[in-house]
């Protein structure tokens, strides 16, 4: 039986982080460009293959991400599109799987694990938090550095044509059950940004292989950023543990 999406019903046992189900504006962040919605949908009756949403190929079969599209950017359909609430290109925005938990992880803090089988390419939760300007995400890293605590600050570049977008996500303390995920030099999950109400990114974490019961959800803090690049390595020692790690954790190039 494979692990479904559900709404998000999860919460946080850590006392000073407030659940947020989606992103939240913070410092930085234009609020009316992160409110702004598409006027405009795709006129599908039921499915979506080839529209304006899909950009000419489908996003998602069988509810597990097209392997093409792992490098994003992906556009879900939103509330304006005429298909129904069971269209196979709605997936992120319908909440993570109903099969995560947290534990601790020896030497690492606390993790993020399944209780159930996690298909290849199957959606899993966003990492969601305050959306931050570039600025604020620089003084915030090099204040977590500054004071040794903890960096939860993503950092994702989009290339599209030759524009380039940069998006600041931080789950400190205004985040998901993503914010648990850690990183890992041998993971077994990519993020990818994924559009549905306006130009503002969902980061979604899919499965990048099968993820077997019991297992940590992992992923590259680097994915998006500066995929396949060991040149940037923050002075942060990876505790990842796989036989090909780097060693030290990725540094956030803003």
């Amino acid at each position: 039986m494979e692990a479904t999406a559900s709404t998000d019903e999860y919460e946080h046992n850590v006392a000073d982080v407030m659940y947020i189900v989606n992103n939240i504006p913070g410092p930085g962040v234009n609020v009316a460009d992160f409110e702004a919605e598409y006027i405009v949908g795709c006129s599908c009756a039921i499915e979506c293959h080839n529209c304006s949403c899909t950009r000419g190929s489908a996003n998602y079969l069988n509810a597990r991400i097209v392997d093409e599209k792992l490098a994003g950017p992906i556009f879900e359909c939103n509330p304006r599109c005429k298909c129904g609430p069971n269209c196979g290109n709605r997936l992120v925005q319908n909440g993570p799987l109903n099969c995560l938990i947290v534990k601790e992880v020896a030497g690492k803090g606390l993790g993020l694990y399944t209780t159930r089988l996690i298909k290849k390419g199957q959606f899993i939760c966003e990492y969601a938090g305050e959306v931050i300007g570039p600025q604020e995400a620089r003084r915030r890293i090099e204040a977590n550095k500054r004071h040794n605590m903890m960096n939860y600050v993503l950092v994702v570049t989009e290339h599209v044509g030759d524009r380039v977008i940069v998006t600041c996500i931080d789950p400190k303390y205004f985040g998901n059950i993503g914010r648990y995920a850690n990183h890992s030099c041998d993971p077994n999950s990519s993020l990818v940004p994924v559009r549905v109400e306006g130009i503002v990114p969902r980061l979604g974490l899919f499965a990048s292989r099968d993820i077997e019961n019991r297992e940590e959800v992992t992923f590259d803090y680097a994915d998006g950023a500066m995929a396949n690049s060991v040149h940037y390595l923050s002075d942060t020692p990876c505790l990842c543990g796989s036989n090909n790690c780097f060693r030290y954790l990725p540094h956030n190039q803003i």
